[in-house]
C-alpha cells in the first residue's frame, strides 16, 4: 500500500494496533517490517464452516507432522493418522490410544508436505497448517496457507475455463476480494458465500500458473484495495453495487453493455414452478402466507430491485436479490439464476425467462473467457470489469509471496462468533420502504391471459431510486 500505517497523527494509536496484533493471527500469519508496513505471508481460510463437524481425522500426506498446542503445552511429532473430537469447549485429540484434551491444537507439516483432513463424508487435502477449534456446533477448523497457493486453490475452483488471460484476471480478482476482506477485519471462508476455495485438489497446474504470473498484484482505487466482487455471468450487462445491494455507488461497479458475456451459456434461460411450490417457498423464507407477487420496482438495466409479497391481509417488500436468493434457497442456484429476468404466470404455473447467473456486480468470468479468447490481456479485461482502477504490486520488491495491507484499527480481529452464518445465500435485512405499487404482473384479478402473461422487462425504464436492505456482498451471488 502506498500509505504507511502509522503516521505522525497516528501515534497515539500504537498502543491499540500493539494490543490488536495478538488477534491478528486469526485472520493472517504476518510481520511489520521497518517501513511500518504489515506484510502478509499467510491467510487463515475456515473451511468445512458449513458442515456439523464432531469428529474428523487428520495425517500427513508424507512424512510426519508436529502437533501441538496454541500455548505450547503440549508438543509431539507423529506420521500416523490424528483423531480429533469436540468434547464441550475442548478438542480431544486421540494418537495411538493416547487421549489429550485441549482449548486448540494446531498441524504442522514438514517442509514440503501437506495435510490430510477426512470427515465422516469427504476428504480433502490441505498446504499450510491446520488449526482445529470446538465450538457449541462442533469442531471449528482453520487453514492457515501461504497466500499464494490460496488464491491458486481459488481460481481452480470459480474458474474452470481454459484460458490463461482470463485466469490471471480471476487470480487478481480472488487475491484483491480476501485481501480487502481481511483488511476489513472479515474471516476468509471456504463456500461461494464468500469465494470458493477446494484445498489442494483445486489449485490446477493452470491455476497455480496464473497465481504466479500475477504474484502480489492487486486492483485499487485511489489508492485502496476495491471490493473485487465477481459473479459467473451478467446477462450481457454489468450490474452496479447499488441496484443489487442498494450500497452508496463505487465508481468502478458501474452499469456497463457487456458484449462479451452475451456469447455465454447462461445468456437467457427458462425456468417453471408451479404457484404452489414457489408461494410455499416464500412463505417459509419470509415468514408471510404469500397469495399473490407484484413487481414494484425494475432498475435501468431491467434487473428486477423489489418485489412485494402480498398475504391475506398484509404485505412485505423485499428487494430483488433477496426474492432470488430466496427461490434459489428452497429450489437451487440454477432455478432463478439472476435478478435480470421477466415473469408470467398461466394456469397455475410461473414462467421466468432471463439473463446471467449470478449477481452480475464487476467481472463476469465467462465474459473474461471470451475476452481472453479475443486477444485481450489480464489487464485490459480488469479494465473493462472495474473501471477507474490501476494494477498495483503490494508485495512489492520483498517477495513475490508477501502482501502488504493495513492492519485495521477499529474493526474488530476476531472471527465472527455466529455458527449459524454459514448458508451461502442472500440475506434479507428488515422491511423495505413501501413505494407506490406499479401493477401486478401475476395476480389473478388481471382477467385477460394478456394481462397475466404481461412481460415485465422494461429495458431502459428509469425509476426513482430508495434505501434498499442490502444482500451480502459475495462472490458469486
Amino acid at each position: 500500500m502506498k500509505t504507511t500505517l502509522f503516521t505522525s497523527g497516528l501515534k497515539s494509536a500504537l498502543l491499540v494496533l500493539l494490543c490488536l496484533c495478538a488477534a491478528w493471527p486469526a485472520l493472517a500469519s504476518n510481520r511489520m517490517t521497518s517501513d511500518g508496513i504489515r506484510y502478509v505471508d499467510e491467510v487463515s481460510v475456515r473451511v468445512l464452516g458449513s458442515t456439523t463437524l464432531p469428529s474428523v481425522r487428520i495425517a500427513p500426506i508424507s512424512g510426519s507432522f508436529v502437533v501441538q498446542s496454541e500455548n505450547g503445552s503440549y508438543s509431539r511429532r507423529t506420521g500416523r493418522e490424528v483423531v480429533i473430537t469436540a468434547i464441550g469447549n475442548q478438542v480431544e485429540i486421540s494418537i495411538d490410544g493416547r487421549n489429550e484434551r485441549l482449548a486448540s491444537i494446531r498441524f504442522l507439516p514438514e517442509a514440503g508436505s501437506a495435510l490430510y483432513l477426512k470427515t465422516h463424508n469427504s476428504n480433502h487435502s490441505y498446504a499450510g497448517e491446520l488449526e482445529v477449534q470446538s465450538t457449541s456446533k462442533g469442531l471449528r477448523i482453520l487453514n492457515i496457507v501461504p497466500l499464494e497457493d490460496y488464491v491458486a486453490s481459488v481460481v481452480g475452483s470459480e474458474y474452470g475455463l481454459d484460458d490463461l488471460e482470463g485466469a490471471k484476471a480471476m487470480a487478481v480478482v480472488a487475491r484483491t476480494y480476501a485481501l480487502y476482506a481481511l483488511e476489513n477485519g472479515k474471516e476468509l471462508r471456504d463456500h461461494e458465500g464468500f469465494q470458493v476455495y477446494g484445498g489442494l485438489k483445486r489449485a490446477t497446474p493452470a491455476a497455480r500458473r496464473a497465481a504466479q504470473q500475477t504474484a502480489g498484484q492487486v486492483l485499487e482505487h485511489k489508492g485502496n484495495l476495491i471490493e473485487a466482487v465477481y459473479s459467473a455471468s451478467n446477462g450481457g450487462r454489468t450490474a452496479s453495487n447499488t441496484t443489487i445491494w442498494g450500497s452508496k455507488p463505487l465508481p468502478y461497479l458501474k452499469s456497463r453493455k457487456d458484449s462479451w458475456d452475451s456469447k455465454s451459456p447462461y445468456a437467457s434461460w427458462t425456468w417453471t414452478v408451479s404457484e404452489k411450490e414457489l408461494h410455499r417457498a416464500l412463505t417459509a423464507s419470509f415468514g408471510l402466507k404469500v397469495k399473490d407477487i407484484h413487481i414494484l420496482e425494475e432498475a435501468g438495466d431491467g434487473r428486477i430491485e423489489s418485489v412485494r409479497l402480498k398475504g391475506n391481509k398484509s404485505s412485505k417488500d423485499v428487494t430483488g436479490t433477496a426474492f432470488r436468493a430466496a427461490v434459489a434457497r428452497h429450489f437451487g442456484s440454477k432455478s432463478l439464476r439472476s435478478t435480470l429476468f421477466s415473469a408470467n404466470e398461466r394456469r397455475g404455473t410461473y414462467t421466468f425467462k432471463g439473463k446471467g447467473f449470478g449477481h452480475g456486480v464487476g467481472l463476469s468470468q465467462w465474459g473474461a473467457h471470451f475476452m481472453a479468447l479475443d486477444g485481450k490481456s489480464f489487464s485490459q479485461i480488469l479494465d473493462f470489469y472495474y473501471a477507474d482502477t490501476q494494477l498495483d504490486n503490494r508485495f512489492g520488491d520483498e517477495s513475490s509471496r508477501h502482501a502488504r495491507i493495513e492492519l485495521p484499527v477499529l474493526t474488530s480481529l476476531s472471527y465472527s462468533k455466529d455458527e449459524n452464518d454459514s448458508t451461502p445465500v442472500q440475506r434479507v435485512s428488515g422491511q423495505m420502504e413501501t413505494p407506490k405499487e406499479k401493477r401486478s404482473v401475476f395476480s389473478k384479478k388481471n382477467n385477460s391471459a394478456e394481462k397475466q402473461t404481461e412481460n415485465i422487462w422494461k429495458h431502459g425504464k428509469k425509476t426513482t431510486k430508495r434505501k434498499k436492505s442490502k444482500g451480502s456482498k459475495r462472490s458469486g451471488w
